[in-house]
């Protein structure tokens, strides 16, 4: 065939990425007339098909165009091509879209945009002060698509018939919205409704409603305002009356409240924003920000105290109009008591409670809940804290290599109870669910299982292996037991680093430092406090916190007092115990009643708040280590000395352990002559000069310079900046979790690329009920269970 540059050809052109719900085949179809292409582009299942025909010079420049044009919310992470013989087109045309078997990406939920947004305060547009406006690259996807591809007539948006005007930009190849599946207006589309809880529920309309709002949020009240993926609660948090009704509302006694500012320039007002921060505040994902406070002007209940202000930017029209016009306002998810986040109309309006103004809503349906994220910057990069509306389900792409190797084989990867989130994996891509919350909860254990059948049939994927947490008590492994499929169980550590690795393509060795609460370990006690070497899908426990005793397992969490009291009992300081119940805690841990040994070094930070009186009862999830911190951080930044403390590093049977006795003996005896300040700051200081000699020690040993750091307990900015700062002066290369949380939020894609590991190596052992992968003694062994 005549390959010459004046040949015309035809290419069928599969492209995979964010290109579904963001104005794609819309650009495609622009594109392609600005180069003389004639062909097709369609929705195919999870990716997008163009058939394109010309000469081969301009076929190459309009797909170079494609690549690299960053207009839009499209995100192409790979095309593939190749020639079909030839067949006449006569024009280029979007075409109906087809379902496949193969789907890889689903398009998250988008911000408004800023085309929209002048819409939106242009008087004379016929849009004006809609709160539902949208187009081709911005508005909901995820929260309301009922299944893919991304049309109209498969979301929540079908039960919207547009008007003749709307119709006509919808088919119009110059209009913004020429194939944007939310479009609607002020004459179609949803509307607003105000539900008076004051006045015998009596309702407002449209423009009425919105008013309402504004009057009672303004006069202090509080109102349930229905958003992308669920209700807010909302109110003012300049209002201290009010914000603390608001906590008697939703059940939440100290943790603070995330806070909505209408633009960056009111954030600044009360916090510091660093140009990394902008730019994540600002990000399509909108995630709420952990700040730093510069001055807190705000009610005193709002932060209940915190250094920190989760601050966020408005992401849909209507909280757009509201902060415009009232300023910062708490926007809190509706969940009550640890139950899911209200999504539906009906359990809303039906809510009875002396607290709640009323309910400002649409009938525009939520198929599915999806929380607010929450990130930070550490180190200079995003972290993710919750990884939810914006991200998900975005997948997380394992390596080039681990594609180009890939298993077919689906798995499904459990996660963990508590920030419960599951992953689905399959040909190198990686899906995180949205956040969950806490499985003990029953309504929390059924949006996780809705969850996975929702999920599992968006992307057409029926697994063919479950991974589950080690712990014989875990609801989710339990949910993953009773699929009927072979189960490989990992430790929840091995968990934590592997989500590292495959996020960073780390080849092993890898030196693997996970700290946090509680980890089901392989001898049957409690871990939390890890040094690994990872690789493929094993791992060696080279080092530990050494294990001390704790009374009540899992449900010590709560009373801090009584892990301080453990903590000096086992270290022999009896003398320095602040508890009047020691006698019964001493019998309890001297008669083997209700006691474990854990290595956790969440526990640790609860023990040493508690001796130094900074916090005794958690609350709330890691209360008092937050309180620790931040005595630790104030005395850094008003540049406190930090108390000289030391912990023990000592060998035994070949394996490092941390020795925390040390400390606690320093605290218990300088804590009436030393500032506390400088005291936290000491104890977070020694930790991690503690895990940077552990590191070195262990690089010797294992010929590893490569750190990875994972766990709830590197959410302390602190703690993680002095390791990470530490670790790179020897020499380390050090990497932290970015696109899921370092918590047990980000644990399922550890488990999802271990048992990716797992497959491609030679223990695979798929006949039975159950795998089961462990290594402590640097062996890795495989059980059929």
């Amino acid at each position: 065939m005549d390959r010459g540059k004046n040949k015309v050809i035809t290419k069928i052109i599969k492209v995979y990425g964010i290109v579904q719900g963001v104005g794609f085949r819309p650009l495609v179809y622009r594109a392609a007339k600005q180069y003389g292409i004639k062909g097709t582009v369609r929705n195919v299942g999870g990716y997008v098909e163009i058939v394109a025909q010309s000469e081969e010079a301009s076929l190459s420049r309009f797909l170079s165009d494609l690549k690299e044009n960053k207009r839009g919310g499209y995100e192409i992470i790979k095309m593939e091509a190749k020639e079909l013989p030839f067949a006449e087109f006569k024009d280029f045309l979007i075409v109906k879209s087809e379902s496949s078997a193969e789907i890889l990406v689903i398009p998250p939920d988008l911000p408004v945009c800023p085309e929209c947004m002048r819409e939106l305060s242009d008087a004379s547009d016929r849009r004006y002060q809609n709160p539902f406006i949208s187009c081709m690259t911005c508005g909901p996807r995820y929260t309301i698509m009922e299944d893919l591809p991304y049309d109209r007539n498969r979301t929540s948006m079908e039960d919207f018939p547009m008007c003749d005007a709307c119709r006509e930009e919808y088919t119009s190849p110059e209009s913004r919205r020429f194939h944007a599946q939310t479009i609607s207006c002020n004459d179609c589309g949803p509307y607003l409704i105000y539900q008076d809880k004051e006045d015998g529920f009596h309702e407002l309309l449209e423009r009425g409603a919105y008013e309402k709002t504004v009057k009672v949020l303004s006069q202090g009240g509080i109102v349930a305002v229905k958003g992308i993926g669920g209700f807010h609660l909302v109110c003012s948090p300049f209002m201290e009356e009010t914000v603390n009704r608001l906590r008697k509302l939703k059940g939440r006694e100290k943790k603070p409240f995330a806070v909505m500012f209408p633009e960056i320039s009111e954030i600044r007002k009360l916090c510091l924003v660093s140009e990394e921060e902008k730019a994540l505040l600002e990000s399509k994902a909108r995630p709420i920000v952990l700040l730093s406070m510069k001055q807190d002007l705000m009610a005193p209940s709002t932060g209940n105290g915190s250094l920190y202000c989760g601050a966020f930017l408005p992401y849909t029209p209507l909280q757009h109009m509201l902060t415009a016009e009232l300023g910062p306002l708490i926007m809190t998810s509706a969940n009550f008591s640890g139950q899911p986040v209200i999504r539906e109309d009906g359990p809303m309006l039906a809510l009875a409670s002396p607290y709640l103004s009323g309910v400002l809503y649409n009938k525009r349906r939520i198929v599915r809940s999806v929380d607010d994220s929450v990130a930070k910057i550490i180190e200079g990069k995003p972290q993710l804290i919750r990884r939810s509306r914006g991200y998900v389900p975005y997948p997380v792409f394992l390596s080039k290599e681990e594609e180009e190797n890939r298993i077919n084989t689906g798995i499904f990867a459990a996660g963990g109870d508590l920030k419960a989130a599951f992953c689905l994996c399959q040909k190198g891509s990686a899906v995180v669910s949205q956040y969950f919350g806490d499985l003990e909860e029953d309504a929390v254990m059924e949006e996780y299982q809705r969850s996975y059948e929702d999920l599992t049939r968006l992307l057409r994927m029926a697994p063919e292996l479950a991974v589950c947490d080690l712990h014989p008590n875990y609801h989710s492994a339990r949910f993953a037991k009773a699929l009927g499929l072979p189960v490989l169980k990992v430790q929840h550590h091995h968990a934590h680093i592997a989500s590292v690795m495959a996020e960073h393509n780390l080849k092993g060795p890898v030196i693997g430092v996970a700290f946090d609460g509680t980890g089901y370990g392989t001898d049957g006690n409690i871990w939390g406090g890890e040094f690994l070497i990872c690789e493929g899908s094993g791992f060696i426990r080279a080092a530990h916190v050494s294990m001390f005793p704790i009374l009540g397992g899992d449900g010590s969490m709560r009373d801090a007092r009584k892990t301080a009291s453990c903590c000096l009992l086992h270290a022999g300081l009896e003398a320095y115990v602040q508890d009047e119940r020691i006698s019964v805690i001493k019998a309890a841990l001297e008669h083997n009643v209700n006691r474990v040994f854990t290595s956790s070094m969440g526990r640790l930070f609860d023990g040493a708040a508690s001796v130094l009186n900074i916090g005794h009862e958690n609350r709330y999830e890691g209360e008092c280590a937050i309180l620790f911190e931040k005595e630790a951080v104030l005395a850094e930044r008003n540049n406190k000395k930090p108390a000289d403390l030391c912990f023990g590093i000592k060998e035994r049977d070949g394996i490092l352990e941390l020795d925390p006795r040390p400390v606690f003996k320093a605290l218990c005896t300088m804590r009436n002559k030393v500032e506390t300040g400088s005291l936290a700051l000491g104890f977070h200081l020694a930790l991690a000069q503690a895990t940077a000699s552990v590191c070195e020690r262990m690089e010797r040993k294992y010929l590893s310079n490569t750190v990875a750091l994972s766990g709830g307990v590197f959410q302390n900015s602190l703690l993680a900046g002095h390791t990470v700062r530490l670790l790179k002066e020897k020499g380390f290369n050090v990497y932290l979790n970015r696109a899921v949380p370092p918590n047990d939020g980000g644990v399922s894609l550890g488990q999802a690329y271990l048992g990716n590991k797992y497959l491609k190596s030679d223990h695979m052992d798929l006949e039975g009920t159950g795998c089961h992968v462990c290594c402590s003694t640097g062996k890795n062994n495989s059980d059929k269970r």
